[in-house]
């Protein structure tokens, strides 16, 4: 879907490791390269001005801002007439921090986008702003259906730092099921959350830990269920759903909590108590697997990458 066009199209990412960063993967380097869009980095002691002489763009797409230049380089481009669109993770409301990086951010640009439906009604609620909505795309090549649940049940959890506090809530009732359970832990920065499991004094699960990367979806796919569990907070209520698009994906049957701005996903996977939903899989192996296929089918006609990049496209032009 490379054309001419997208040529005078720069996208801005300001991380200095954008490959560790999920939501710039998924968000934002995997349609940038699909369209053909130049990627830049924009660091701290880059020049702002210079990137503009150079590259001259009619556009410029701004990803997750984790630095000031960004704002330096929002404002000469409104100041040249350059049309600016803004994608916003993870913003939520009262969070100062953010507020103070993205609010400037959002007044100067033309388009701001969001990842869910839920995510652009609370930035409307909050700084009344409209926000277009444009999803994460699938990241990984599809994979066969889980093809049966055994003894010890392989159970896998995967995210990033932020969210451990979302798997340690759960593996008190989870243990308390009395099954056998090797769980993979597929995550960034364990030590802390090794520590911590280990207080937990478990003793139905075997909890194993892997780092995540690039390739993490061998990972996945070495277990039959993944867990996403989401509590009820405004932190967890803006977040994309990247991770229940690519666990279905993947064809792992999929249990997560039932939280409202999921609901899109109720009937693909088991959508409740994260314990209940293990329990549920142990009677019912071939109604998970049925469900598990349904909601690859649909995820794959509703997300994969050509299908958000149309969204893009629409939305650039």
């Amino acid at each position: 879907m490379i054309s001419n066009q997208n040529k005078n199209i720069l996208w801005i990412f300001s991380h200095p490791k954008p490959l560790t960063i999920p939501s710039y993967v998924v968000g934002g380097i995997m349609p940038a390269d699909y369209l053909g869009i130049k990627k830049i980095v924009l660091l701290e002691n880059h020049n702002p001005i210079k990137l503009l002489d150079s590259y001259n763009p009619q556009c410029i797409i701004v990803s997750k801002v984790f630095n000031s230049k960004v704002f330096e380089l929002v404002v000469l481009a409104k100041n040249r007439g350059i049309k600016i669109i803004s994608i916003y993770d993870d913003w939520y409301f009262p969070d100062e921090f953010r507020k103070n990086i993205n609010f400037p951010i959002a007044q100067h640009s033309n388009i701001i986008v969001a990842k869910t439906r839920s995510a652009a009604n609370h930035i409307k609620e909050n700084i009344n702003i409209d926000c277009k909505i444009i999803p994460d795309p699938i990241r990984f090549n599809k994979e066969k259906i889980f093809s049966k649940i055994s003894q010890p049940l392989s159970i896998c959890w995967y995210g990033m730092h932020t969210n451990h506090d979302t798997l340690l809530n759960e593996l008190p009732s989870l243990d308390n099921l009395n099954l056998k359970i090797e769980l993979n832990i597929i995550s960034n920065e364990l030590e802390e959350l090794k520590a911590k499991i280990k207080r937990l004094t478990l003793q139905n699960i075997l909890a194993r830990y892997l780092n995540w990367s690039q390739n993490s979806n061998f990972d996945i796919i070495k277990s039959s269920v993944v867990i996403l569990p989401y509590p009820k907070d405004k932190k967890r209520f803006v977040k994309s759903a990247n991770r229940i698009i690519d666990s279905l994906n993947l064809g792992r049957f999929t249990v997560l909590s039932n939280v409202e701005q999921f609901e899109e996903f109720k009937n693909y996977t088991f959508f409740g108590k994260i314990s209940e939903g293990i329990l549920w899989l142990t009677k019912n192996p071939k109604s998970a697997q049925k469900i598990t296929l349904d909601g690859q089918n649909y995820v794959e006609k509703n997300y994969s990458l050509k299908n958000i990049c149309e969204k893009w496209l629409k939305l650039i032009n």
